[in-house]
């Protein structure tokens, strides 16, 4: 197979392909990691799960998108059914379903992982041209302020009013028309994301992407050649069809914190902490409703943050705290997050044009476990701690403040029980959320952890330079090894450490 982007849905490749190295997942780790390593003069093979969508094929249509784009058609969840976990299924990964969130893991999270996990290797010095490499890597730039839309502007303005800190974020968009439909795909292909950066490049340098390809094992891990087992898929992803294995000297997981973890258990190698130290970073969605047309859905989706209350240097956890951030969704995704039924349901989408929406994203303790089922399936199991849901009690106070200094005539969480806050004298209701599962529309789309980096097997599941322990040469490039979360967005700190662990194993490759 020459160099290219092979569609395994439509020609099965030969029973066996050899490389030197093989990874599995093109997103934000693996498609930096395939470029950098080509580059060098490897030859890389790189294992896709979803198909390759781009341009006209990401059509705006939410049900299509989300069962093309989406692990489990964006239906995927912990095991209680608490927290829907959201997790990209197509070349380029999470990059391609994002909205383009650029924030880079604060120095104090480098810090925190060399005192608190002994990583003096990635102290914030040496860790600094790596982050500086991503942020050229995704043509990072500062949203302007006339792109803030209406939504997003009511934020700003309910925070300025109140003196609290909060700036425009920055994005990888170049050339954005303002559609608003990030999380289903850029039809314009505006967003600076792997499919677009770093698969190209490494396509220049012979790497070779298979697609609609999924990884269900890797065999002969202590061995020099290490056998990954695939199944390839139908067109829609929907079922395994014929398989095909790869043989290659190394193997790079870069799948999602979940994945990863995944397939290291279905394959049986790793150390029992294989699975253990997750962080889901649960967000909570909130809505406030204005008596003004926003029109939220124009214009870029999630542009103003309020940083007011976020630690980045917390001791204990490293990152920590909460910010708020503005966002927009299409209407599925919206009603979808939203805790009412029935004609109740009916009205609140009737107001759709009145919205403004905000996240909660608040760390958490990566306490989190994933397991395979019988089927080898992933069982994501979630401990919610008494410490994230006070912080999050914490900032729906605060979002509503905000949104009440805005103008907003109303506020509402998304969980049980509903309230509707029209007076900060309502504010105390808040303390009556004690998020039991199932009661609030809580999302995960930053995984972390799961084969975390140690300084020995008792520590972690990989070593600094993300080599699997119990292995010969299986390394983890993804969040999966990431000891605490490195920021509110992951896209940035992936591409980072990416850059930093295949400059270590060039240093080392035979």
């Amino acid at each position: 197979m020459s160099s290219q982007i092979h569609d395994c849905s439509a020609r099965v490749p030969p029973e066996t392909l050899t490389a030197k190295i093989c990874i599995v997942g093109s997103g934000c780790g693996g498609a930096t990691a395939a470029w950098r390593l080509a580059e060098a003069g490897h030859d890389v093979v790189v294992l896709e799960e979803g198909g390759d969508f781009a341009g006209r094929q990401l059509t705006q249509r939410e049900s299509a998108m989300y069962d093309r784009l989406y692990m489990d058609r964006g239906a995927r969840t912990t095991e209680d059914m608490a927290i829907a976990i959201l997790q990209g299924r197509v070349l380029g990964g999470g990059g391609v379903i994002n909205a383009c969130d650029v924030v880079p893991p604060p120095d104090g999270v480098f810090e925190h992982w060399r005192s608190k996990f002994g990583l003096s290797d990635f102290e914030p010095a040496r860790m600094k041209p790596y982050v500086e490499r991503a942020l050229q890597d995704l043509s990072a730039n500062a949203i302007l302020e006339h792109q803030v839309n209406r939504a997003n502007l009511a934020l700003q303005r309910g925070a300025q009013a109140l003196g609290y800190r909060g700036a425009p974020m920055m994005h990888n968009r170049v050339g954005c028309a303002g559609l608003g439909t990030c999380l289903i795909g850029c039809p314009i292909d505006a967003k600076r994301n792997p499919r677009f950066v770093a698969i190209p490049r490494a396509l220049e340098y012979g790497a070779r992407f298979l697609t609609r390809a999924r990884a269900v094992k890797i065999e002969n891990a202590t061995s020099v050649t290490k056998r990954v087992i695939v199944q390839t898929l139908d067109p829609n992803g929907y079922h395994e069809a014929a398989g095909f294995e790869v043989r290659a000297d190394y193997v790079i997981l870069a799948a999602n914190a979940i994945a990863s973890c995944q397939l290291l258990l279905r394959s049986g190698i790793g150390n029992p902490l294989v699975g253990r130290h997750v962080s889901l970073q649960p967000q909570l969605p909130l809505t406030a409703f204005f008596e003004e047309p926003l029109d939220a859905f124009y214009g870029i989706p999630q542009s103003y943050a309020v940083t007011e209350f976020e630690d980045e240097a917390n001791v204990e956890h490293g990152l920590w705290g909460f910010r708020i951030e503005g966002i927009m969704g299409t209407p599925g995704i919206v009603s979808g997050t939203g805790m009412h039924t029935g004609a109740r349901a009916k009205e609140v989408m009737a107001r759709y044009r009145n919205m403004a929406a905000a996240l909660l994203l608040a760390p958490d303790d990566a306490d989190g476990t994933v397991h395979v089922s019988r089927a080898g399936r992933p069982l994501i199991r979630y401990t919610h701690k008494e410490n994230h849901k006070a912080r999050l009690r914490q900032a729906i106070r605060e979002a509503a403040r905000i949104y009440l200094a805005a103008g907003a005539k109303s506020v509402e969480a998304s969980a049980l029980p509903s309230i509707s806050i029209a007076s900060e004298s309502q504010l105390t209701e808040v303390d009556a959320i004690d998020f039991a599962p199932a009661t609030a529309a809580l999302l995960s789309a930053h995984q972390q952890g799961g084969v975390r980096f140690g300084t020995s097997p008792k520590l972690g599941a990989s070593n600094p330079d993300g080599n699997v322990y119990e292995t010969n040469h299986v390394y983890v490039f993804d969040s999966s090894g990431f000891p605490s979360s490195a920021s509110s967005h992951t896209m940035t700190p992936i591409i980072t450490v990416s850059h930093c662990l295949s400059e270590r194993l060039l240093a080392r490759i035979a």
